[in-house]
């Protein structure tokens, strides 16, 4: 199986170089095989002169689209996933630095099912230089500033569940940071929707495309990036961020999607009074009401996995048909946090993987009392 992680840039080449060379390090199942198609939305920057004199072990195109007033980051993606050959396509930013097995993550999500759509997280790093000589030498966090926080998804399923497929808004948590899914239903959907100029919402719009396809979204623990800090302008953002949320909801007039206005509160600079996860939980909680999904308490069933994933994953299959079921995984193993997500069931399917005794126990006690 081939992968194709297709990277937009603009004038980023000085976080850019961290995020090749940690392509480097790459590793993959035998067999296995991955191509790098970063495409460049018209820098003026030295990018193209970097990409020249970069030492590169793996296959990289570089892909020079010059700038319009038409750029943007969409249409440097869709670039990308037109000259893909890889069956699945991964995508990534160029301010990201890679752990080694990033890739080789991907496509073992998608090795045996056609129809997912993998989701990993960023953790944040400091401010910071990445020293770039020993990131040449191997992936260490010793080259990379200190982590500053985890992503903020991370606190929606360690809230709700680790069963991603079960959050009613899983669509709004593809980032196109780091995300994969077969090429053929990109294609598909048409890929990301170019009127999407500005930051924000762009690859949230096509989550939205995919889920109305039926593709199952998965959140993938293994698939591990970093995220070197930049600043930005919150006042820009949230322009950004509403001008794209008004196109959004103009083409997909059902109210879920109108739900998402919840989180400008977090945005506006001027009404920023609530956390991301507060409001995350509203939206949430707001899509599920229009479900008809009511809060579960008192009827759900509590299975506890030490050993033997394979017949737990069975039980796990089998007791999701008949009500509402809390996985607490205290195995090792690193396939059944994937497979658990894609387990098809009428009823809520909580999951959560090695959680620590206390919670734990309080986690039974919120889906039992």
């Amino acid at each position: 199986m081939k992968a194709s992680l297709v990277i937009p840039t603009y004038n980023s080449r000085h976080l850019l170089e961290a995020c090749l060379i940690s392509l480097n390090h790459q590793r993959v199942a035998p067999g296995d095989s991955f191509e790098v198609l970063l495409v460049d939305d018209g820098s003026t920057d030295g990018t193209g002169e970097l990409v020249q004199k970069l030492e590169v072990d793996y296959d990289l195109r570089y892909l020079f689209k010059p700038r319009t007033p038409e750029s943007c980051r969409s249409a440097a993606r869709n670039l990308g996933i037109s000259n893909a050959e890889g069956e699945v396509v991964v995508m990534i930013d160029g301010d990201q630095v890679l752990t080694p097995n990033f890739v080789g993550e991907h496509l073992r999500a998608h090795r045996d099912r056609s129809d997912l759509v993998v989701i990993g997280f960023r953790t944040y790093l400091e401010p910071g230089v990445v020293d770039l000589a020993a990131l040449r030498r191997g992936f260490s966090l010793a080259a990379l500033p200190p982590i500053a926080e985890d992503d903020e998804r991370e606190t929606i399923m360690e809230r709700l569940s680790q069963n991603l497929h079960n959050l009613a808004t899983r669509w709004h948590f593809l980032y196109g940071c780091n995300a994969s899914v077969r090429r053929e239903h990109l294609l598909a959907v048409g890929g990301f929707d170019e009127a999407f100029k500005r930051w924000s919402f762009e690859d949230v719009e096509l989550g939205y495309r995919l889920h109305q396809r039926g593709l199952v979204f998965v959140h993938h623990p293994y698939a591990v990036l970093y995220h070197q800090h930049h600043g930005h302008s919150a006042v820009r953002q949230h322009a950004d961020w509403r001008e794209n949320f008004a196109l959004f909801t103009a083409k997909h007039r059902q109210p879920e999607v109108a739900c998402q206005w919840i989180l400008d509160r977090f945005f506006d600079p001027d009404e920023n009074d609530l956390t991301w996860t507060e409001l995350y939980l509203r939206l949430e909680y707001a899509v599920r009401g229009l479900q008809g999904r009511l809060p579960t308490t008192g009827a759900v069933e509590v299975l506890q996995i030490t050993d033997d994933p394979a017949g737990a994953l069975r039980a796990i299959t089998e007791r999701a048909q008949e009500g509402h079921l809390l996985v607490v995984d205290r195995t090792d193993d690193r396939d059944l946090p994937l497979l658990v997500q894609a387990v098809a069931t009428p009823h809520e399917l909580f999951y959560f993987k090695e959680p620590d005794p206390t919670a734990a126990a309080a986690l039974i006690d919120q889906y039992t009392a």
